[in-house]
């Protein structure tokens, strides 16, 4: 009866370990299935339709937009690109500490806290800013003919479009999701090893990532993406709004029956 006891002592903490890792990983994956397609118009179909002075206007709504989005994405991105970093150093030397300790529950506690924090850090660092230099980067690009404005608008939209793309990312639902299962499997795996130990270590796993994420979060610059939606709306619309020079035709008549009215674009 004791050796029973044993086995299934020692069988629950991975078992619970392995449920935990498949729950964290069922909703990673229900945060990551692909959204449903969204039909919106193309910025880019009608650039070779525009004309010059719509080429013009474009390219400077789109540097005026990132311009003004450029400040609160620069200090968001390197001051918490910096937090990460600083904090990933804090908490790795507090791992080594434990470690000369023989405190293997806070040595891996901290090495696990650290681990997060440095790849989000490196995330901050790795992935590409467009919303930082992008609107350096078109104001540079030649205008002087009328096929160079053209490029220049081609890459102006693909840029806001990039910077969009990076906000999205970063300001989502992903990095919640992502940080919440990372602090549920790290703080498991801690509470079913070490049972008792370090229980205010314990609660910081569970807690903290999706904490400090989603603080992040809900700081996260946004203006590459809500000027790139609105632009979208601006981008084409001569291409679907654009009278003919001639304008509305229209042709009224009146019969005993009543009235005729009939407009033809």
């Amino acid at each position: 009866m004791a050796e029973h006891h044993r086995i299934l002592n020692s069988a629950v903490p991975r078992v619970a370990r392995a449920l935990t890792c498949a729950l964290a990983f069922s909703v990673l994956f229900s945060i990551l299935a692909p959204p449903r397609a969204v039909q919106a118009q193309d910025a880019f179909s009608c650039i070779e339709e525009l004309s010059d002075d719509q080429v013009r206007y474009r390219i400077r709504y789109i540097q005026e937009k990132m311009d003004d989005s450029k400040p609160h994405a620069t200090r968001w991105r390197y001051i918490w690109m910096s937090l990460w970093l600083a904090g990933g150093a804090g908490m790795t030397y507090a791992a080594v500490s434990a470690a000369r300790d023989n405190n293997d529950p806070d040595k891996f506690g901290w090495a696990y806290l650290a681990g997060g924090a440095y790849f989000v850090g490196l995330t901050h660092a790795i992935l590409p800013a467009p919303d930082v230099w992008g609107a350096k980067r078109i104001r540079k690009m030649d205008e002087s003919t009328e096929e160079a404005r053209r490029a220049k608008l081609r890459y102006a939209t693909n840029t806001l479009k990039q910077a969009s793309a990076v906000q999205e990312l970063m300001g989502g639902a992903l990095g919640v999701g992502g940080a919440l299962v990372y602090g549920l499997v790290g703080g498991t795996i801690k509470a079913t090893s070490w049972t008792g130990s370090s229980r205010g270590l314990t609660a910081a796993l569970y807690v903290a990532p999706p904490l400090v994420m989603g603080v992040q979060t809900a700081t996260a610059s946004r203006g590459s993406v809500a000027a790139y939606e609105a632009y979208r709306g601006i981008a084409c619309s001569s291409k679907y709004y654009e009278r003919t020079v001639e304008g509305a035709d229209f042709d009224f008549s009146v019969a005993p029956g009543g009235a005729n009215l009939k407009i033809t674009f």
